[in-house]
């Protein structure tokens, strides 16, 4: 049996490596995506975010699930298991870069009008292949909570890209930077998780292991597919028929508000291993997702919707005057972006309860309304039509609800919809303050609403100690 002490310092000294992944992370990206969305414009971002998004959901389906399946196995993996999974993810990666180089790229190209798809699309297909040799070696540290080393490789993606793309945009060469940015930010964390993790990799030519496996992860399988469905609408979309410009300032203003999931991933990547392991105690595991919860809920509502407050001077002095319609984008965007990091807590205690059906059925659900809202706006309301269709599709996230109450058991919603809906409406009032160009007022409301919130709130502290335990707890 493992060690429980040394299982709880692992889990805490996770956190913090989790963390301080996250923040380089950002200063990373953010640091790159200011430089490169001054030197290229929305229109150049634009075509890239079309690669980028293939790039995602190529590695999406070189997983298979696969990474989440061996995380949660009540034992460890086998070698017969490590080489199964090896074996499927090479097959898909080698067979998505063909797809990507010989068939998408080239019909894209004619499709948006733009040749400079061919070689984006191409590059983000051999970019991703690169994940068949990083996922099983990252599932498997990341099950023994070595998240140091997990940052490590993650952040290597980052510094890979950025470093590239940059140069490349400086130098005057802004598509070819990018095209080797897709490049190495497969190649890079790929090399990194062999080396941190010395496993051995070998084919299994085996076809009734690998149909078995494919049986076991098709649920994770099925929900990663629906989201790139959803991933998929805004270029297919929003692309077509309101233009790349459009897709750049609605692109951009959601890998912004995507910088802040900084605190719900750490939380949802803990609580998922932590959750597993609390599932046959249910007084404590809904205590711990209660905390989780209410915990993320203000600091979630304050950095996302905090930021999207005072997004009207934030955008043109960092990113310039072309991109100062995406302030829109950031306002209703925060909405849908932060319910999405509460609901991820719910996800979590769905999946550690072995429940990825009922995850698969809500993403089904999101992406069908998410494409016929988009499909039916992208004309009228350009670039707004992306967060306008979010925030529809969030109503699929009822199912999570429902399925949490009979599986797992019943939740105190009340406080959580009241500080979420006081956090909408200093917002909107804000948004609309900082574009009268006042800043006092916003500043005042936002300070108005942490102070009630700490001092309404008597266990503010507790809740933190208390969601920490429950981590530790999680392991004993």
């Amino acid at each position: 049996m493992e060690n429980v002490s040394h299982l709880k310092s692992l889990a805490v000294a996770g956190g913090k490596a989790l963390l301080v992944r996250h923040v380089v992370g950002f200063t990373i990206n953010f640091a790159g995506g200011v430089v490169l969305a001054r030197l290229l414009g929305p229109e150049v971002l634009g075509l890239y975010f079309i690669s980028y998004t293939l790039f995602l959901i190529f590695r999406q389906l070189i997983d298979c699930g696969i990474g989440t399946h061996l995380i949660r196995l009540p034992c460890e993996p086998t070698s017969f298991e490590l080489r199964s999974a090896f074996t499927l993810q090479q097959c898909v990666g080698i067979i998505s870069a063909v797809v990507g180089l010989a068939l998408i790229g080239p019909f894209a190209a004619k499709w948006y009008g733009h040749h400079e798809l061919l070689w984006l699309i191409g590059s983000a297909g051999i970019g991703a292949y690169f994940y068949s040799w990083q996922s099983v070696p990252l599932a498997l540290l990341e099950r023994g909570l070595h998240y140091q080393k997990v940052g490590v490789i993650e952040v290597s993606e980052l510094v890979a890209f950025n470093l590239v793309a940059v140069t490349g945009a400086i130098a005057g060469a802004g598509i070819a930077g990018l095209a080797l940015g897709n490049v190495l930010r497969g190649l890079a964390p790929a090399v990194a998780a062999r080396l941190l993790n010395k496993l051995r990799m070998a084919l299994l030519l085996d076809f009734r292991s690998s149909r078995s496996l494919m049986l076991t992860v098709s649920p994770i399988l099925g929900s990663n597919l629906v989201v790139w469905l959803i991933m998929l609408a805004p270029p297919v979309l929003l692309g077509s028929l309101a233009g790349v410009r459009d897709l750049g300032l609605a692109q951009l203003a959601y890998s912004l508000l995507g910088h802040t999931m900084v605190v719900a991933s750490i939380f949802q990547r803990i609580s998922l291993t932590a959750l597993s392991r609390l599932q046959e105690d249910m007084g404590r595991f809904n205590k711990a997702v209660q905390q989780f919860l209410h915990l993320l809920s203000v600091i979630y509502i304050t950095l996302t919707m905090g930021i999207a407050s005072f997004s009207p001077w934030w955008i043109p002095l960092l990113y310039g005057e072309r991109w100062a319609e995406m302030d829109r984008v950031m306002l209703v965007g925060a909405v849908p972006v932060t319910a999405s990091a509460l609901l991820s807590i719910l996800l979590s205690a769905l999946l550690a309860k072995g429940q990825a059906s009922l995850v698969l059925k809500q993403n089904m659900l999101h992406a069908v309304i998410y494409w016929v809202v988009l499909s039916a706006a992208a004309s009228s309301y350009k670039a707004l039509a992306v967060p306008v269709s979010h925030l529809t599709a969030m109503s699929a996230g009822y199912l999570f609800l429902a399925g949490y109450h009979t599986y797992c058991g019943k939740l105190d919603y009340k406080s959580l919809a009241l500080t979420f809906m006081a956090g909408v409406a200093i917002m909107a009032l804000s948004w609309h303050a900082v574009r009268e160009q006042t800043l006092l007022l916003p500043i005042g409301l936002w300070v108005i609403f942490v102070s009630l919130w700490v001092i309404l709130s008597q266990a503010t502290r507790e809740q933190l100690l208390t969601a920490l335990r429950a981590v530790k707890e999680g392991f004993s």
